[in-house]
């Protein structure tokens, strides 16, 4: 990683230089620092530098505690107006003139901003990232991710590239001001700047329990097209454009090989929870289900592939499988440890934009100049990719809607496309990209580039991040309790889709056959009489999970489901913000998971014993009919939706 910042870093040759400058008095354990030519660091002993990092150690935990307290209050008082990551930026900036005026990060009113880049890259990359991506994948709504994954994938493809071309034209059209001259950087930076993140946009809406519809095109549209955007950045930053077929070859190797990695890593985790009984051992499981996150981020980037996009495919993969060997409990505890630690490091991530912004507007006019001029681009360019493609998705759902009646009451509305198009906010993944521009791009270009990039990403959270609730109730989109309980995009008596058919073909005769095996782990296997000492919100979900999978019909092809009703009792009887604070999701447990693989398990064993039976009877078709009587009353062929599990798996 160091050599990789110093191959790309603005600002190589002089650092270089003075290296060597300081190369008679350097100490050996700050050798790294001094290669990336940071003579303030390389100067001092091990002890003093060990002070320095930990006084500005010091200083961040404590901007981030006055940071945590005072969202605390806002929400308490019930501000929706401001939200919780632009009090994070608010506090980094007061970050910034602390360091800027002490000596902690460089000379006494002159911080490094080499430093500062330098220390943001290893959090970002190595900490934050990994966690954020995995809980998003973790948390994703799989019922309703596959009943829209069509138009999801519609956006998240089309209107990602769409949103590219725009956003290069708009900057080749204002190249002799914004320095970019050439397509292949005007694309590269398009592609970066095209991966939305719009957390705080999530975060409103799971506090305001929003329109399932809603959530799920935001939630699905920015998973996918991080990996779009990613996978144009990597192939445009590695190859000219002079050749396409590389360029295209590359890009299907980068993204297939991070799936490849994300998905076999995941399987590999499961099969040890099943095999190994890891599940068994609550505590030892969570840790695992944590570090795996690190871990396949750690191997993609290893590799030469995404690790961004590794992660992301692996933790859809554990969300949806590993439930099936944990009980509700550890999903639950394991739930809560995600969000938490992802929203930390969003307060991370929050806070060094801060710093950065702090430093852009003192040192680098130029690039606050550019970085404003950016975000009327990107608001341009999500404008074209989101209002055109919403249309023509509702003419494609009018067209099914003729063979699935179901689609025609989630046509998106242009109250939909608006709030789609206000949640287009940028955050890491862009912040990580724009410091990987290769040695082809001239310094002093990918400086400015860097610091218009933190521009954006403040000025669309102040701007789109506070004004999401307000818009919300202006527009009179549905939230709250003018959203009716248990309302599900997806239900068993719709008729299915394509998409939805696909899924259950791979999962029955693939996926559940090899990660899950023939038995489910729930909490109706355990002593009724075992209390839960946490109480509150833990035990209300363990609880309400419980009443689910013991409630008849559960697992089964039951019309409406009783999942979705007895999730809901917990909506119900607690804060809706609170339970997505606390776990991210509204289905902690992965009930509703746990539920799809028991129906898809049973369903698979019955028709598996109807093909048996009607090879026995064929066989037997010719001896007395007594015998194919008796059959057909031992195997009971009219009910076989209520034969005993034990039996049907048998």
């Amino acid at each position: 990683w160091l050599k990789r910042a110093h191959r790309s870093g603005p600002a190589r040759r002089p650092g270089a230089r003075r290296a060597d400058a300081c190369a008679m008095h350097r100490h050996p354990g700050n050798a790294s620092f001094c290669a990336l030519g940071i003579p303030e660091i390389c100067d001092v002993g091990q002890d003093a530098l060990v002070e320095n990092v930990m006084g500005v150690y010091a200083i961040l935990l404590s901007v981030l505690i006055v940071g945590l307290f005072t969202a605390a209050l806002l929400h308490v008082r019930d501000v929706e107006s401001v939200p919780e990551s632009l009090v994070i930026v608010v506090f980094g900036t007061i970050l910034g003139f602390i360091l800027q005026a002490s000596p902690l990060a460089g000379r006494r009113g002159e911080l490094d901003m080499r430093l500062v880049r330098l220390v943001f890259s290893m959090v970002l990359e190595m900490v934050a990232l990994p966690i954020i991506i995995f809980e998003s994948g973790w948390s994703l709504r799989i019922r309703d991710f596959v009943s829209q994954f069509g138009y999801i994938m519609f956006f998240a493809i089309l209107g990602t590239i769409i949103s590219i071309v725009v956003t290069a034209s708009l900057l080749l059209a204002t190249g002799t001001f914004d320095g970019v001259l050439s397509w292949r950087l005007a694309l590269a930076y398009a592609s970066l700047i095209s991966s939305v993140d719009p957390v705080s946009t999530l975060a409103t809406f799971g506090h305001l329990n929003v329109d399932p519809l809603l959530f799920i095109l935001v939630f699905g549209e920015s998973q996918i097209n991080d990996a779009v955007a990613i996978t144009m950045f990597r192939s445009l930053n590695k190859h000219a454009l002079g050749s396409w077929w590389k360029f295209m070859l590359d890009m299907a190797y980068v993204f297939g090989g991070s799936v490849f990695v994300g998905v076999f890593l995941a399987i590999f985790i499961i099969l040890c929870f099943r095999f190994g009984r890891i599940g068994q051992s609550p505590a030892h499981a969570i840790l695992v289900i944590f570090l795996g996150a690190f871990f396949t981020f750690c191997v993609g980037e290893l590799l030469e592939f995404s690790g961004i996009i590794a992660v992301l495919f692996h933790s859809i993969l554990m969300g949806s499988y590993a439930g099936a060997h944990l009980n509700n409990e550890s999903m639950a505890l394991a739930s809560f440890l995600l969000k938490q630690m992802s929203s930390l490091a969003d307060m991370l991530i929050f806070t060094f934009s801060g710093v950065m912004g702090v430093q852009v507007v003192i040192k680098q006019g130029t690039g606050l100049t550019l970085g404003l001029t950016l975000c009327g681009i990107c608001i341009i360019a999500r404008f074209a990719a989101i209002f055109p493609l919403g249309l023509m998705s509702n003419l494609i759902k009018r067209r099914i809607g003729r063979h699935l009646p179901k689609e025609h009451d989630h046509l998106i509305s242009w109250k939909h496309m608006l709030m789609m198009w206000h949640s287009g906010l940028r955050g890491g993944v862009s912040l990580v990209l724009v410091m990987e521009l290769g040695s082809w791009v001239d310094p002093g270009t990918k400086t400015e580039l860097v610091n218009a990039t933190f521009i954006v990403v403040v000025v669309f959270l102040l701007v789109f991040g506070g004004t999401t609730g307000p818009l919300l109730k202006l527009l009179g989109v549905p939230v709250g309790d003018q959203v009716p309980e248990g309302v599900t995009l997806y239900s068993e008596s719709d008729k299915q889709g394509i998409p939805w058919r696909i899924m259950q073909c791979v999962r029955e005769n693939i996926m559940l056959p090899v990660l899950v095996g023939s038995r489910v782990s729930t909490s109706a296997e355990e002593d009724d009489d075992s209390g839960d000492p946490t109480g509150g919100m833990l035990s209300e979900v363990l609880e309400t999970a419980k009443q689910a999978e013991r409630r008849p019909g559960f697992g089964e092809d039951v019309p409406g489901g009783q999942v979705e009703r007895m999730v809901s009792t917990v909506m119900r009887t607690a804060t809706k913000s609170k339970m997505f604070d606390l776990f991210g999701s509204m289905d902690p447990s992965h009930v509703n998971t746990k539920g799809d693989i028991l129906c898809d398990l049973r369903r698979a064993n019955s028709r598996a014993l109807r093909q048996d039976a009607m090879l026995v009877d064929h066989d037997v078709s010719d001896s007395s009919p007594s015998s194919s009587g008796d059959l057909d009353q031992d195997l009971d062929l009219d009910n076989l939706d209520t034969v005993p599990e034990q039996t049907s798996l048998k």
